[in-house]
């Protein structure tokens, strides 16, 4: 993915669409982070403007190449209504110039076989990931680099394709490898850095990816009028559904397998996996796109639609895989399907290689944060409040650039023209009691929380808040040492358990006493200007 300047108008709506945070805008310009970004194609998705792009190959190259092959995603089949055979749709890529048309859908079949060998071969592997998806794969290199050995290490189809074409194909057709390429259709923006961004290739197969917008209208040209005189389908159901959310997961015979879709709920997912729970899951497909592949950013049909008609022609043609397992079998034992190197993580950038220094930047980001509205507006030109404290810690932007820090005058402290408020300052203010932790009243304030509800807290309230409320047990303690909280102030005239004084006293958390209820103590506190 990149960004067009010239056409971006700093509108932010690509900012806020990616989940990855891996946009920023600035002076006006959005510009994409490539050590966070995954290529999921959220941002194109979202701009109005036209002016997020996508790197594919056009049709022109096709047109240079003296022998090229076409290696289209099943997807295709789904996008030119109920009508349209998945052998006409390979037929009229035939008829747009392609010497060899690859039925990329019985290629899945094949890779579907080699990982259910390779998990029945290798039980100890709980659970294996398919590698399918180049974004979901992006993802746990950067973000769960202690999962990637659970990817199971069969090359892809659309990469296995291009392997078998070019130590295949091409020697018995008697071509030169120079004048070869293999072309992959594609749905999405993920797999149009494949050939550029291999992951586990010495080098690529893939010499181009032309996306489905691209092919669509020349493609519906073709397909008017055409004859089907020869064959060029071998898939059956199993195939053409691979790529649908579930279409792998249903051709993988394995017990307990899982499929998962959505920048989201795949992050989810993984979280729990890396907890160590779902210990009893076997195989996990997953996909950044909603619905799988029918609902890649560079689709024409509605996703809705596609899977209707994906649904019906699996139907038509069998759910039943027709690949011959011994064949399989052999082309594993060949090494076609293995990866030439193990996919690497890919390391997000430090807070400060010395831990120490490490420590004191992640302080200031939480500091700051705290001073932050926490609107998540995108005005600043980072996604949320802590990604844009983050930023200004780390030299990337301006404090100036949030208006919110520039109505209040400044960010913290007297440099900003703003009394810094300790919570002895609190206490002698509001003749509040001190019941325990007094060796905490140095504690800087901002703002406050009222919740009874623990679990509240620990969810919402921001570090250097004081807490309001009528819980006296231990517990409320522990959360104030977690959450960061400048002290406790039991409302009501309520008096601290005589554990909760024990453990305050330990943690230097100042203890409170107001005889004043919540309400009552919130508005004085608001007038002191917290």
């Amino acid at each position: 993915m990149w960004i067009d300047p010239q056409a971006c108008q700093g509108c932010v709506l690509c900012l806020k669409a990616c989940s990855a945070k891996a946009i920023r805008v600035r002076e006006g310009v959005a510009h994409i982070l490539p050590h966070l970004c995954v290529n999921c194609g959220d941002c194109f998705r979202a701009c109005p403007h036209m002016a997020v792009r996508c790197r594919t190959t056009p049709l022109e190259v096709v047109r240079r190449c003296q022998h090229p092959v076409a290696a289209p995603s099943p997807t295709l089949f789904s996008q030119f209504g109920y009508r349209a055979t998945p052998n006409q749709i390979l037929l009229a890529l035939e008829r747009l110039g392609f010497q060899q048309v690859m039925d990329m859908g019985w290629l899945c079949e094949m890779n579907s076989a080699a990982m259910e060998e390779y998990l029945l071969a290798h039980p100890e592997l709980r659970p294996g990931i398919s590698p399918s998806c180049p974004a979901v794969i992006r993802l746990i290199a950067g973000r769960f680099p202690s999962l990637l050995k659970n990817i199971i290490p069969v090359l892809p189809p659309r990469v296995f394709a291009g392997k078998v074409v070019k130590e295949r194909l091409a020697q018995r057709q008697g071509w030169d490898l120079a004048e070869v390429g293999v072309f992959h259709i594609a749905p999405c923006a993920a797999k149009m850095v494949g050939p550029h961004d291999p992951v586990v290739l010495d080098h690529p197969y893939v010499d181009g990816v032309i996306s489905f917008r691209d092919i669509y209208g020349p493609l519906l040209q073709a397909l008017h009028g055409l004859e089907e005189d020869h064959t060029l389908q071998k898939c059956s159901g199993a195939g053409i559904a691979w790529a649908m959310s579930g279409g792998q997961a249903a051709a993988v015979d394995v017990e307990h397998t899982l499929d998962v879709a959505g920048f989201a709920e795949v992050v989810h997912i993984l979280e729990m996996l890396e907890a160590g729970r779902l210990r009893d899951l076997r195989f996990l497909e997953a996909h950044i796109c909603p619905d799988g592949c029918l609902g890649g950013p560079l689709v024409v049909e509605n996703h809705f639609r596609a899977r209707s008609v994906t649904l019906r022609q699996m139907r038509r043609f069998g759910a039943m895989s027709r690949v011959n397992r011994a064949k399989i079998k052999g082309m594993i034992s060949e090494h076609l399907f293995d990866w030439e190197r193990p996919a690497l993580p890919r390391p997000q950038p430090v807070l400060h290689h010395d831990t120490g220094q490490a420590i004191a930047k992640m302080k200031a980001i939480q500091a700051l944060t705290t001073l932050l509205p926490g609107i998540e507006c995108g005005v600043c030109g980072s996604p949320d409040c802590q990604t844009f404290a983050g930023d200004v810690i780390m030299g990337r932007a301006q404090e100036a650039q949030c208006p919110f820090m520039e109505k209040r005058g400044g960010p913290s402290g007297e440099s900003a023209g703003r009394v810094a408020v300790k919570v002895k300052d609190v206490v002698e203010a509001l003749g509040l009691t001190v019941t325990a932790g007094a060796a905490g009243l140095e504690r800087p304030v901002d703002g406050g929380y009222i919740s009874d509800l623990l679990s509240d807290v620990m969810a919402n309230a921001r570090p250097g808040a004081l807490w309001l409320t009528i819980q006296t047990h231990q517990n409320v303690v522990a959360v104030a040492v977690l959450k960061e909280l400048a002290a406790v102030i039991l409302v009501g005239g309520r008096q601290p358990a005589e554990e909760t004084a024990a453990k305050a006293e330990q943690e230097g958390i100042p203890v409170l006493v107001s005889q004043a209820g919540a309400f009552e103590l919130a508005g004085k506190l608001h007038e002191m200007g917290l």
